[in-house]
């Protein structure tokens, strides 16, 4: 008897899940069990580990990652409440942008969801992690209904700006002043490298119906390159990270925020709940913004 809901017809241990087990999963609990439970990992070379995601997908991580791999490989799932917002929020026939993919847990996630008929986008400026996105999206079958580019998201177009990462905890790479350089005097943990910008107003013509944004501390250099993809997306969720200790001006940013949606917050719990900005401003952790015209 399956943790999902303990009911005939549920998933069962040895199958795989399908989007519909994920939705209607007892509770959050239950839903990491039963993920939990179909966990496998096998490596293929030194550095890339074959591991079993969301009880459903293939997914590739780098083995030298201690930030985000070992989830992947021992619980099988990341981040629950946001992992369920999509599950909920995205729909077939949609076009849905991962903004800072990482390693492509919800770029993955998004092909199925959004199905043959929709189009996912995924943006990453680690060349290692773009790689294996757009790797895990084909061995999944997405090859057809995703892309993958290494670009960063932001404020201009066609710049060539430096990216930086720790080898070993890649998901808090960022964007860093000056000039690209081919050398420096960081340890050997670190990674540097070229990336091209782009606003997102540049990178397609239609509506986008859902965008997820992580781009650690770039967050007000994308809201300036995305007013265009907003004016033309007026049915669009935007699932946001936004923390104001990375922020130039982050008062004025929330205000602009705040003139185009009702400002709202994902908690931990997976609860949607309204915030203000005198809420977020003093916060040392990220606030995770749910931006949207749209009922919830």
């Amino acid at each position: 008897m399956d943790m999902l809901g303990g009911s005939p017809g549920k998933a069962t241990p040895g199958t795989l899940l399908g989007l519909k087990d994920l939705r209607t999963a007892a509770s959050r609990r239950a839903m990491e069990a039963a993920v939990r439970s179909r966990c496998q990992a096998v490596p293929i070379d030194p550095r890339t580990v074959l591991c079993r995601v969301l009880g459903r997908y293939k997914f590739l991580v780098d083995s030298r990652d201690l930030g985000l791999a070992p989830h992947l490989m021992l619980d099988g799932y990341w981040e629950s409440w946001c992992t369920e917002f999509m599950l909920n929020r995205i729909h077939p026939g949609q076009v849905a942008w991962d903004v800072g993919a990482n390693l492509g847990y919800y770029a993955v996630l998004m092909a199925d969801l959004v199905g043959q008929q929709g189009r996912v986008l995924a943006l990453e400026p680690n060349p290692r992690l773009a790689t294996l996105c757009a790797r895990s999206l084909s061995l999944n079958g997405f090859w057809h209904n995703a892309e993958v580019q290494r670009i960063a998201a932001a404020d201009v177009s066609g710049e060539t700006l430096r990216f930086r990462a720790a080898i070993s905890d890649p998901k808090n790479g960022r964007l860093v002043e000056g000039a690209h350089q081919s050398g420096g005097d960081w340890d050997d943990d670190t990674l540097e490298v070229a990336v091209k910008a782009m606003r997102l107003d540049d990178l397609g013509k239609g509506p986008v119906d859902f965008l997820k944004i992580d781009v650690e501390g770039a967050e007000e250099k994308v809201w300036a390159g995305m007013q265009g993809l907003l004016d033309r997306s007026p049915g669009i969720t935007v699932l946001m990270e936004f923390n104001a200790l990375r922020c130039a001006a982050a008062e004025r940013t929330l205000a602009e925020i705040a003139a185009r949606f009702p400002l709202r917050e994902l908690t931990l719990v997976g609860k949607v709940a309204t915030v203000a900005p005198a809420d977020i401003l003093p916060r040392q952790e990220d606030t995770l913004l749910v931006l949207t015209n749209q009922p919830l």
